[in-house]
């Protein structure tokens, strides 16, 4: 199986947030891809590890084939768990969800 077409649209590096933030495009082959299979793709597309990949935004339009997607490639794994937010770092699993009660 091909990989879906990925365009990158924006990408900017700061250096002060030791991070690099994208706009992406990502082709829909058979319906909205999970966020697991975006990361995995983006992984693989961006060459980054996907320890210091957090996606912030991910929308696909009624009736469009495409989704876009923003997301931010660390240095670190370390300066990901440091920056982003606690609910996140819980939606990207990086944390446990606290238990209610």
């Amino acid at each position: 199986m091909s990989l879906p077409e990925v365009r990158v649209i924006e990408r900017r590096r700061n250096e002060l947030l030791k991070r690099v933030e994208y706009l992406l495009e990502v082709a829909n082959q058979s319906g909205t891809p999970s966020r697991a299979e975006l990361r995995k793709l983006l992984s693989t597309v961006l060459d980054a590890k996907e320890d210091n990949l957090v996606l912030v935004k991910v929308l696909t339009p009624a009736g469009r084939n495409w989704t876009r997607v923003i997301a931010r490639v660390y240095d670190s794994r370390e300066q990901l768990m440091r920056i982003e937010p606690k609910y996140l770092l819980i939606r990207e699993g990086f944390l446990e969800r606290p238990k209610k009660g």
